[in-house]
């Protein structure tokens, strides 16, 4: 299942980097960048393992993402998403310099979409009581193959630009990027609205959550 929500642009991107980090903080290191302190530019067990299985809360570049949009929002893919980088990327900035993103509606009201994916509920209890480790390292990377495949479905649908005016107009394809975190559990949250009119936002209840494997997919 995938449900999704618009986020804001002039919203503060240090709280939404805060409830997808799931108030942990910035990792120092991730084993799918860095090797013994350095960047590699070769595959490794280190890597590959954490990609299956360490792909969690600490957020993870979409696979394979092009080189156009990322220098379009000034992200380095060699290197793991950063808190100042990603609060600059909700709230409608480049992630390198804080400019706003170029373009022709360059006050954009709208940063990105949240597309939420989640496997049935027996998946989530599968992959949580595991006998083993490997088990539940297979698990979760079907889960995440899952999600890789849908967002490239999605990908594919919605990154396109229509093209012309004065009735003549034709679409042509586009890039879309994105960055994605896994959670465990669906934690239980409260809408508030501020003003009859206002923006309303998703304030977390301070309850434990049930299990439910999800993973929160942020479409630039």
């Amino acid at each position: 299942m995938i449900t999704y929500r618009k986020l804001s642009a002039a919203g503060a991107g240090k709280l939404i980097v805060a409830y997808l980090r799931e108030h942990q903080l910035e990792p120092e290191k991730d084993a799918r960048f860095e090797r013994n302190g350095e960047k590699s530019q070769f595959e490794s067990g280190d890597r590959l393992n954490s990609y299956y299985t360490g792909r969690d809360a600490r957020g993870s570049w979409a696979p394979d993402m092009s080189e156009r949009i990322a220098n379009q929002l000034g992200i380095d893919v060699t290197t793991r998403p950063t808190d100042e980088a990603l609060a600059r990327l909700f709230e409608g900035k480049r992630a390198d310099t804080g400019e706003k993103w170029a373009g022709a509606h360059a006050n954009r009201e709208i940063s990105g979409i949240d597309f939420t994916a989640a496997p049935d509920k027996s998946v989530t209890l599968a992959a949580e009581f595991a006998s083993t480790k490997a088990e539940q390292a297979l698990i979760w990377s079907a889960i995440h193959q899952a999600n890789d495949r849908a967002m490239a479905f999605i990908a594919k649908e919605i990154g396109i630009a229509r093209r012309g005016k004065g009735g003549v107009s034709y679409n042509e394809g586009g890039d879309v990027g994105w960055v994605s975190f896994r959670h465990y559990t669906a934690r239980p949250v409260m809408k508030i609205q501020d003003g009859a009119q206002g923006p309303t936002a998703a304030v977390e209840v301070l309850v434990p959550g049930d299990p439910q494997a999800h993973i929160h997919n942020i479409m630039f």
